[in-house]
């Protein structure tokens, strides 16, 4: 099973285009459903999206660059007019990379103030809204 995650955040992007791809619970909710789509091309799909970063958490069986580019594709969507100069900032992650990178942002290591206490709750409800199965499910319990 592959893991991707694509995003934004406050290293890289300014806050006019953070605000641009940032979704509210419904919307983080939504997309996550919209990510995990239905069928064969089923995956598991977690929106992590606070005031400093929005990200794409997705798993499945599917090749690495599929999921990257369905991940990159809805973010993208998400800026809207702004897209040409969101695809210049982001991220993109895979596997053990992605894995750490959330351990990183739910311990507050990752913060615009190192130790952050309120990204943790944050992370449990991107987690709680997302359509979760077993690798998600394991990685962000853990």
């Amino acid at each position: 099973m592959k893991l991707a995650l694509v995003g934004v955040s406050h290293r890289q992007a300014p806050v006019e285009l953070r605000e641009r791809v940032a979704v509210d619970g419904d919307g983080a909710a939504a997309l996550a459903r919209s990510l995990a789509g239905s069928g064969p091309a089923r995956c598991e799909a977690v929106v992590l999206s606070t005031c400093n970063r929005t990200e794409l958490y997705l798993a499945s069986d599917d090749s690495a660059e599929r999921l990257d580019e369905r991940a990159s594709a809805s973010l993208l969507a998400l800026a809207g007019d702004d897209g040409a100069s969101l695809a210049q900032v982001i991220y993109r992650l895979g596997d053990d990379s992605a894995a750490l990178h959330l351990f990183r942002v739910a311990a507050g290591l990752d913060s615009l103030v190192p130790g952050e206490g309120e990204i943790l709750g944050q992370v449990r409800d991107a987690f709680e809204l997302g359509t979760t199965g077993p690798l998600l499910d394991r990685l962000f319990r853990q």
